[in-house]
């Protein structure tokens, strides 16, 4: 049987625009990229996973230089032929895995001088190992090009230095808001006045006393970026590949774009400039994948409610202080529902019935579950945004870094309540418990916010992707770049213009003073003589 003209010009009519499209989705030339992370987080390096992954998908060549290569799990269920690892990873170093024992902030504040200090000692840690790592070396000995470099916003800039040669723009990304001195590096204004500042636990709305001390920490942890981080950088990379390695200052205010993880719908609406793009919630997967059948038949089963309980991949939970587990344990046990809790170690000494414990749980999935109705967290931005894409309210008890940033911001946003593990007590956290799990305005809250955080023109990482390809296409910094980020401090702040103005009005001022002065005694000197000549005329 024959098939008729028109439906036979139909068909290739279909058959052509099924192609079309299939190539419009094609890059228009492979790139050869190099991918450096140099911080040893795992959780930081989940924002960085898909995006390369993505791009290798997408037919790229990648070399990826960090302390998290591909498992052989990764590579049975998706090989990437076109994915080549170079591991940090040595007998004397690892990357950090629930390290993080809680019996160090059963005192301490954790305030921005501790996270200042933290973070530099990391910084220390991760570049003396990677910079001396015999795999780094082999790479940097082969002198290989690339088009691209992809490399992480944090406090890793010495690693900057494996590809200060390289004749190819490079991106920045940064797994949380941007740090303070970000804003000086790229040009572009940081508004304390509304804008909390990381380290400093500023609520959203501030005060005037909390706006004081918001661009005080500012302005501290920028002068520590610029001096002492940027000093012990430089010292280092001198000290391993001599003193004609390039100023990192100068390189860093050269990035051609700056991925964030955060969204406006959680942190707020920002001035940045085109360079930097909000990809908030890059390690989010499209879809779920099935729960392990225990952890579905307990979630399935719990028609009252679940409580979810995650402290993240740094913090190791089986830590927990004594008195702090008693609270915990004797809570929970008096729930009227269950609770799913991740805990390092195979057992849970007292463990209530409701209480189902595991080393490791598929976080996104579980979240995603209808009867999940609270996640009882620590504020780390993956975990949060997981929370607010899903639509669960929270209760967020924050540690360090940007944890009380992200955490003051769910509040702000009405889906989450905080507290603080140094006044952890069984009054305080069950009033926070009683509060999301029976105020429907929690609820009601999470789901404007999930709405809002979902609504884009594009998925997270279909965006990261474009505009990586983008920057690889050749269109870079003379066409994103800010030209504040190559201007003095004193002429992008208008300080001289600012100084001119002053002169200005005091020039003018004195002229008026002049002038007045003159006009002033003109007339005393008018009066006088009239006076003079008055009691002259009156002699005579």
């Amino acid at each position: 049987m024959t098939v008729s003209r028109p439906r036979w010009v139909l068909l290739c009519t279909l058959v052509l625009l099924a192609c079309c499209s299939a190539r419009v989705d094609e890059p228009e030339r492979k790139l050869k990229i190099l991918a450096v992370f140099g911080h040893l987080a795992r959780s930081h390096f989940a924002v960085f996973k898909p995006l390369l992954e993505e791009l290798g998908r997408r037919g790229h060549d990648l070399t990826v230089i960090s302390y998290f290569p591909r498992t052989e799990k990764d590579k049975a269920e998706e090989p990437l032929s076109n994915y080549k690892d170079i591991s940090l990873v040595t007998e004397k170093q690892s990357s950090f895995i629930n390290i993080a024992s809680l019996q160090n902030f059963t005192h301490s504040t954790h305030g921005i001088f501790h996270n200042i200090f933290m973070i530099k000692d990391m910084a220390q840690q991760a570049c003396e190992a990677g910079l001396t790592n015999p795999r780094v070396k082999e790479f940097i000995a082969a002198d290989e090009k690339f088009d691209l470099v992809i490399t992480e916003s944090f406090n890793t800039h010495c690693f900057f230095s494996l590809f200060h040669k390289q004749d190819a723009p490079f991106i920045e990304v940064s797994t949380h808001q941007l740090m303070p001195w970000v804003h000086t590096d790229l040009g572009f204004s940081f508004e304390a006045s509304y804008t909390p500042s990381m380290f400093s636990r500023s609520p959203r709305p501030m005060n005037f006393g909390q706006r004081m001390w918001n661009v005080v920490a500012d302005l501290v942890m920028t002068v520590s970026a610029s001096t002492t981080f940027h000093w012990s950088d430089q010292s280092l990379i001198e000290k391993y590949y001599g003193p004609g390695v390039t100023n990192l200052k100068e390189m860093v205010s050269n990035a051609s774009l700056m991925l964030v993880n955060t969204h406006f719908s959680l942190h707020g609406p920002q001035p940045y400039p085109p360079n930097v793009v909000e990809v908030g919630g890059l390690q989010i997967p499209e879809k779920n994948n099935p729960l392990p059948k225990d952890i579905k038949k307990f979630l399935d089963e719990a028609h009252e409610g679940v409580l979810y309980f995650n402290l993240g991949s740094v913090i190791k939970a089986a830590t927990m202080p004594e008195d702090k587990l008693t609270v915990l344990l004797n809570l929970f046990a008096s729930l009227p529902r269950k609770v799913i809790w991740k805990w390092e170690t195979d057992d849970l000494p007292q463990k209530p019935d409701n209480v189902l414990v595991k080393k490791w749980l598929p976080q996104f999935d579980i979240l995603n579950h209808p009867n999940v109705k609270c996640y009882f967290g620590h504020g780390g931005l993956l975990g949060l945004s997981e929370g607010v894409y899903s639509g669960v309210p929270m209760v967020l008890m924050p540690f360090y870094g940007d944890q009380h940033l992200n955490a003051m911001a769910a509040k702000a946003r009405g889906v989450a309540e905080i507290v603080e593990f140094t006044e952890l007590n069984e009054q305080n956290l069950r009033h926070a418990l009683d509060e999301v799990f029976n105020n429907t305005k929690y609820r009601e809250n999470a789901r404007r916010l999930s709405k809002a955080f979902r609504d884009r023109p594009a998925t997270p990482l279909q965006t990261a992707v474009w505009w990586t390809e983008y920057i690889g296409r050749g269109n870079g910094l003379p066409y994103v770049k800010s030209e504040a980020s190559s201007l003095p401090w004193y002429v992008r702040n208008l300080v001289d213009v600012m100084a001119a103005f002053a002169a200005m009005g005091l020039v003018t001022l004195y002229a008026i003073y002049w002038v007045s002065k003159r006009l002033l005694c003109g007339r005393k000197k008018t009066k006088a003589d009239a006076n003079h000549y008055a009691n002259s005329k009156k002699k005579n």
